[in-house]
């Protein structure tokens, strides 16, 4: 289960999941387990997932406090796409709705296209709550959509394009001595402008190798660290484009690979259906709620 911050409710613990991790490989051909990377990928070849839950509906309602005749929880499947750290763009591509238990294991599969695939895989597992229910214990969730328990399996597809977010590890006292960085744990250079500007050309994060623990952490791939670190990017650099009134109407016409589109991509999986004045609102309104969002999408899944 990934969990990128402390919910306000009860969730369901992994054993009442039971889910047994995704199978992958080519459509009509024996699956393996996902791993971090996905060898000999092209742009012809489809794919397709396969994965069980053993869920018990019945532990779920004891877990949730919540009476198993009111309990309905969605089951649902997303997967993203893209060059960069990130994916560009998330599509839902499964929901089941349980409100009985089950007689056997649920099975989920379906098939990827090729052609929706760059760089890397993104598939998101999630149960949710599907109905609102009638107030009962305290911490029991109660709103419809409430998040229960999450899985993110985040793929390296070799040979699918660029997935290395530009970042580059020095000292920043050798660097930029007597500057106002000089002791910052890291330092996003960017300057707001073309949208059209080439991402991994225009834009460079730069972590301190004078923190020894950060570096460390973050060449071990450290989840958290990440998470950290480049849900901050996101802030800077959704913040500087909604703030910019030609910008924020511009990026919905950048091209794949360009500035402007790779923060439409992290607009979109922040923030789904919301158009960019909408999301600007909400920035202004409530700047931590915005914040959040965006560092809960930063969340790439545990390293293995």
């Amino acid at each position: 289960m990934t969990a990128s911050f402390a919910l306000p409710f009860l969730t369901l613990p992994d054993e009442v999941v039971g889910f047994r991790d995704w199978l992958i490989g080519d459509p009509e051909e024996p699956l393996f387990h996902i791993s971090r990377q996905l060898d000999a990928w092209d742009y012809a070849r489809d794919l397709q997932l396969d994965t069980r839950l053993d869920l018990d509906l019945t532990a779920a309602a004891a877990s949730l406090q919540i009476p198993a005749n009111q309990l309905k929880l969605a089951v649902v499947v997303a997967i993203g796409s893209g060059t960069g750290r990130f994916a560009r763009r998330m599509e839902r591509v499964c929901t089941k709705v349980i409100c009985a238990p089950l007689d056997a294991p649920l099975g989920i599969r379906f098939p990827v296209d090729s052609r929706n695939l760059s760089g890397r895989l993104l598939v998101r597992l999630e149960i949710l709550l599907a109905e609102d229910v009638a107030p009962g214990a305290d911490l029991s969730p109660r709103l419809a959509g409430s998040r229960l328990w999450s899985d993110t399996s985040n793929v390296h597809l070799e040979d699918g394009g660029d997935t290395r977010f530009p970042l580059e590890v020095l000292s920043f006292h050798r660097a930029f001595p007597g500057q106002r960085q000089e002791t910052a744990p890291w330092y996003l250079h960017w300057r707001p402008g073309s949208m059209q500007a080439d991402f991994t050309g225009s834009v460079r994060l730069y972590v301190n190798a004078d923190h020894e623990a950060l570096t460390q952490r973050v060449s071990e791939g450290d989840p958290v660290t990440l998470q950290a670190i480049l849900g901050d990017v996101m802030v800077q650099m959704c913040r500087g484009v909604l703030e910019d009134d030609e910008a924020r109407e511009a990026i919905s016409d950048c091209e794949e690979g360009s500035v402007g589109s790779q923060v439409a991509g992290w607009l979109e999986m922040s923030f789904p259906g919301m158009k960019p004045d909408e999301i600007r609102g909400l920035m202004t309104a409530t700047p931590g709620a915005f914040h959040a969002a965006l560092h809960a999408s930063a969340d790439m899944g545990a390293s293995e």
